[in-house]
């Protein structure tokens, strides 16, 4: 028997047969073969099976690569032109389904540009420094903490520069808040104390001034274009000399105490202008003063000296720029080794697992940390944000996949003869995806109109007071906003494309009906359904959150708020201002404190029982004046309040119900002259008398009230609590501020009522319930688009169906019966799977809130009545309609 030909390896020939012309592969393809076995005979099978591969790769050249299917005098500009014609033609020509199809995408391509638009500002902070990708500034952590800090210990940019590792650091120390004031003009401000090593690394530039002089001397100082502007006007401010006065910022230390100070600290030089509204950046400042003025400062007591203090970490702001070449991990072994060297100097009951590390400059504008420079949206939220601009981006896009796809049976005979005509399948998915992506486009315009409408609605959330976004528009967002059209008219449209194309002629010619089968009907249903469970999420989503908002604003606190005014002091001195206050006659009851309970901020102490060897406990801490508790009518359960010594006042302590139950008191009264030591020294604290539990912490921190206790100190107190009694709130205000201004004639009458303050505590939470409800807007106007173009199509189907069947004696309601019926049962599947997913859901997150209202299935229900409502509406408004149309007029439609 004949022994068989060795055969040439299948790969090599399966690439040679997919690449090579079919006209010229009949005569090349023997050719390789006879060429392999002769190989075989002089070489062996090995080297004949490469040498068969590398003639194949050879044979990869023009000339012998298969045509791609165009004829080579193809225009194919003109073909793409005819493509996005005979769309655009489309469009026109199905009015009802292209409105659908283009509004629908617009509405959700408008939300996903604000954040594309609130991204791009985020992330264009510091992007102009020079060095950018070489600054690194340090982070602190300790046991226990929740988040990092941004903030570490004053030493250590002079310790990190010694690293061979590191090129420069500097330090930005923050301290400086109250009046900058030029002759007869003044001005509020927040700075920061900088070395001349911020110039190293930061690329701010100077409008005037020298970068590498301007923070040397002491009492120099570079301002901000806006601050030289509203001090100087025209005149050039280099050399001019500015007084800082009335510094009143917040000190917050290691003990969470504060003090408040109110002091002249000098005059200073001005040496430089930034334009910082120029070059956005996460340092926040209207003028920076050279930290050689603090030695001074600290001298006269003006200053806290915290510069060889490691136990110290939450006021400086340190940087550090790599050598070339320079790693992170380098950095960070730099870090560690400070922290094992320095470990005696940094131990602390605070410090304990205190490590540091470092964060990338262009990282810091993505999260936010505590003690942060400025505050941002951390990237969680933009995380949800874009969830939810990508449910309604599927959404509307399952509208144009759904509609295209019920639409098949008009397009069947025309995509049939383009077929019979030599059309590719390719052909006729380009042309589709044109016809989807030129939708987009056109959307893309009208959501550029839509989006000017949402810019100052999120402007005018409360939350903005906060972030400061100003969303300017940025080249490159036009060229994001282009892309995202395109990517979203390709998805939208590469499933009916491929759905479309996919016909056989012969069946699209021979009989429409067999084109669409049940198979197809289901999906429309499933997409139809899937948007009303993502609906009902949303609808439910925000009835809660609204009542939840709603329930916390008919909260009781313990206090009362009504008709009280909250005065910051700004410095002015609280005995004079009450003596100033008394003579006015609409006013009741005047008080003082440190902090506005219930507002956000709240402080906390160490104490514990004198003579027990227990750990100390923390506890919240509000300093208050003696008139504090009746002033806004909290109770007084047993003892007294503070003696009329101002000595003995200040050793004495008032506790709430909270603390005598958390250390185990059966009663208020076994409370009152039990004494107390704190952790940080100073004289023993007495209890003279117990109040009633109120709330001194946003109820969102917080489910039940925690250990408080009252001191008086009228060294902290920071606001002036004046109730009002005349019924005349505006004209009493007007007396205020008048006494005001005659004692403190350069700061503005800063004031608050207490209710509203509270009220706008919870403002985050309403632009919560704002979004959400707008989200819930979209994605139900974007399904009852898509249930109408589906109702719509349908009836105009069945119509002459409709005609027969009136004429047979069928009545306007079992036709809108017949017509709906199908919808309905898709509306209630909808809810059957949307009310359990929405109720489980909600009561997960729901769970973890403090102070939460009632959640049941009454919720759910509304939200499932107002779906069903809104679907049936939709669905009856083309039913009614058809089902109404004389008998004549529905046997005329072809």
């Amino acid at each position: 028997m004949k022994e068989a030909s060795p055969l040439p390896p299948r790969l090599p020939l399966r690439l040679f047969r997919a690449f090579c012309d079919p006209n010229l592969r009949i005569y090349i393809e023997g050719d390789l073969i006879e060429l392999h076995q002769e190989r075989v005979e002089t070489l062996g099978k090995r080297k004949a099976d490469l040498r068969f591969a590398w003639d194949v790769l050879l044979l990869f050249r023009p000339g012998i690569i298969r045509p791609l299917g165009f004829t080579p005098h193809l225009n194919h500009s003109a073909m793409y032109r005819n493509y996005f014609k005979i769309g655009f033609r489309n469009l026109l020509k199905y009015k009802t389904f292209s409105f659908i199809n283009i509004f629908g995408l617009a509405l959700a391509m408008s939300v996903s540009m604000l954040i594309l638009m609130m991204l791009a500002e985020q992330t264009s902070s510091d992007q102009f420094h020079e060095k950018k990708d070489r600054i690194y500034r340090i982070l602190s952590d300790h046991e226990g903490s929740r988040n990092q800090y941004a903030t570490s210990p004053q030493p250590l940019a002079a310790e990190l520069a010694s690293y061979p590792s590191v090129e420069a650091t500097t330090r930005l120390i923050p301290g400086i808040g109250g009046d900058a004031i030029f002759e007869d003009k003044t001005k509020g401000i927040n700075g920061l104390f900088a070395d001349p090593g911020f110039f190293r690394l930061f690329s701010f530039p100077l409008e005037y001034g020298d970068p590498a002089s301007a923070l040397t001397a002491p009492y120099s100082a570079i301002i901000t274009k806006e601050l030289a502007t509203l001090l100087f006007r025209d005149e050039s401010p280099l050399g001019k000399t500015i007084q800082l006065q009335d510094q009143r910022t917040r000190i917050t230390d290691a003990k969470d105490s504060t003090q408040t100070v109110a002091l002249d600290w000098g005059n200073f030089t001005v040496t430089g202008v930034i334009d910082r509204e120029r070059y956005p950046s996460h340092l926040t400042f209207d003028i920076l003063v050279s930290d050689s003025s603090m030695p001074s400062l600290i001298t006269a007591g003006k200053l806290e000296d915290r510069r060889e203090d490691w136990t110290y970490f939450f006021r400086t702001y340190t940087f550090a720029l790599l050598q070339e070449g320079g790693s992170p991990e380098e950095l960070n072994a730099n870090l560690n080794d400070i922290v094992q060297r320095r470990a005696e100097e940094i131990k602390a009951d605070h410090t304990k697992g205190f490590k540091m590390a470092s964060q990338p400059l262009p990282d810091v504008a993505l999260g936010i940390v505590n003690n942060d420079t400025s505050f941002r949206l951390p990237m969680f939220a933009y995380y949800f944000l874009i969830g939810l601009a990508l449910a309604i981006l599927a959404s509307a896009c399952l509208n144009y996949t759904n509609l295209s796809i019920a639409r098949a049976l008009t397009r069947a005979k025309e995509i049939g003869i383009r077929k019979v005509t030599g059309a590719f399948r390719k052909n006729l998915v380009a042309q589709f995806l044109s016809e989807s992506v030129l939708t987009a486009l056109l959307a893309l315009a009208i959501a550029s109109l839509l989006l000017l409408a949402l810019i100052p609605f999120f402007k005018g959330l409360w939350v903005n007071q906060f972030l400061n976004l100003q969303l300017p528009f940025f080249p490159s967002l036009f060229l994001g906003f282009i892309l995202l059209a395109v990517v979203v008219g390709l998805i939208a449209g590469i499933y009916p494309a491929l759905f479309l194309s996919g016909y056989q002629p012969i069946k699209a010619l021979k009989s429409l009906s067999e084109t669409g089968g049940a198979g197809k009907l289901r999906l429309r249903k499933l997409l139809g359904v899937s948007q009303f469970v993502v609906s009902l999420f949303f609808i439910t989503t925000s009835i809660l959150i609204y009542n939840q908002f709603k329930h916390y604003m008919a909260f009781d606190y313990g206090f009362q708020s009504e008709n009280i005014v909250n005065i910051q002091l700004q410095g002015l001195d609280y005995e004079k201002l009450r003596g100033e206050f008394e003579r006015i006659p609409g006013v009741s009851t005047i008080s003082a404190c440190d902090i506005i309970p219930a507002t956000g901020t709240n402080n906390n102490s160490q104490i514990r029982v004198l003579g027990e060897q227990s750990d100390y406990r923390s506890v919240g801490i509000l300093h208050i004046d003696r008139n504090f508790p009746e002033n806004l009518g909290i109770e007084m359960l047993a003892g007294s309040a503070f003696s009329a010594n101002e000595q003995l006042a200040e050793s004495q302590i008032l506790v709430n119900e909270a603390m005598a139950k958390e250390l185990g008191y059966p009663s208020a009264d076994a409370m009152v002259g039990l004494q107390f030591e704190s952790k940080w020294g100073g004289p023993l604290l007495t209890v003279a008398g117990v109040v009633k539990d109120f709330r001194y912490k946003l109820l969102l921190n917080e489910h039940a009230i925690a250990p408080l206790m009252l001191r008086y100190d009228p060294k902290q107190f920071q606001y002036v609590n004046v109730k009002i009694a005349s019924p005349d709130l505006m004209q009493t205000l007007a007396e205020l501020e008048g006494h005001w201004k005659k004692l403190d004639p350069v700061h503005s009458f800063s004031y608050q009522f207490l209710d509203e303050e509270i009220e706008a505590t919870h403002r985050g939470l309403f632009d919560v319930v704002s979004i959400l409800g707008f989200v819930s807007f979209l994605a139900i106007f974007i399904a009852c688009l898509g249930l109408l173009g589906m109702t719509t199509y349908a009836a105009e189907r069945k119509t002459k169906e409709v005609g027969i069947r009136k004429f047979l004696g069928a009545d306007n309601f079992s036709i809108t019966l017949l017509l709906s019926k199908g919808f309905l049962q898709m509306l209630a599947l909808s809810i059957a799977l949307g009310a359990p997913l929405s109720y489980f859901v909600n009561k997960l997150w729901l769970e973890n809130l403090p102070n939460r209202v009632d959640f049941g299935l009454g919720t759910v229900l509304l939200g499932s009545l107002v779906l069903l409502a809104l679907g049936v509406l939709t669905i009856s408004s083309q039913t009614i309609r058809v089902a109404r149309s004389k008998v004549a007029d529905t046997l005329k439609v072809e």
